[in-house]
């Protein structure tokens, strides 16, 4: 008889393989608790667990023992911004860039937690750094156009959404996000800043 693809086991079973994966590393850690990468690998594992507190936790240990671990510095960012903590997402891609300055992913996930903390000139200035490392990565269009849509500039929004498609991004869901930016030129302060 033919399994349907994605049932509920399928989920279970891969929890608890992630799971007995954290059990590994502890012990990994454990017996060698200098061991950067044991740290690394427990920190990728508890990222896909949802758990970013203790992914946050085994970077910074990873960072102790290898300061210039890039991938490090940007899990954790990354981890930083599932827990909307922008600020620190943005100083631990800055630093994943400072280390590995084509690291597109770091500075690309850095232009989106400039437009998400209303930054939207430094967002811009992030997906123009994006795009000078690949010209053809849509979601960069897309952090600009909505970047741009955000400071009133439809036209150059336009061009920016017309290209993100062009590479891929999803037009409908651009769309959405770029009539939620124009909504937002109303209110440029963040929620609960003075005029």
């Amino acid at each position: 008889m033919h399994q349907p693809h994605g049932n509920g086991n399928d989920s279970s079973k891969e929890i608890h393989r992630l799971e007995e994966a954290v059990e590994a590393e502890t012990k990994a850690i454990e017996s060698n608790p200098s061991d950067a990468q044991a740290y690394f690998r427990r920190g990728v594992v508890y990222g896909q667990l949802v758990q970013p507190l203790l992914a946050i936790e085994d970077f910074t240990s990873v960072i102790q023992y290898e300061p210039d671990n890039a991938e490090a510095y940007y899990n954790r960012g990354m981890a930083h911004i599932h827990l909307q903590q922008l600020s620190l997402a943005i100083e631990d891609f800055t630093k994943t860039a400072e280390i590995e300055p084509t690291h597109i992913h770091a500075i690309n996930n850095r232009a989106m937690a400039h437009y998400e903390a209303f930054q939207f000139e430094l967002a811009i200035e992030d997906a123009e750094k994006t795009l000078s490392i690949n010209p053809k990565l849509g979601s960069a269009y897309a952090v600009r156009a909505m970047s741009r849509a955000r400071l009133g500039d439809d036209e150059a929004a336009r061009d920016d959404t017309a290209k993100a498609v062009e590479c891929g991004f999803d037009g409908r869901v651009l769309g959405a996000l770029i009539t939620q930016a124009r909504m937002g030129r109303k209110d440029r302060k963040r929620p609960g800043e003075e005029s």
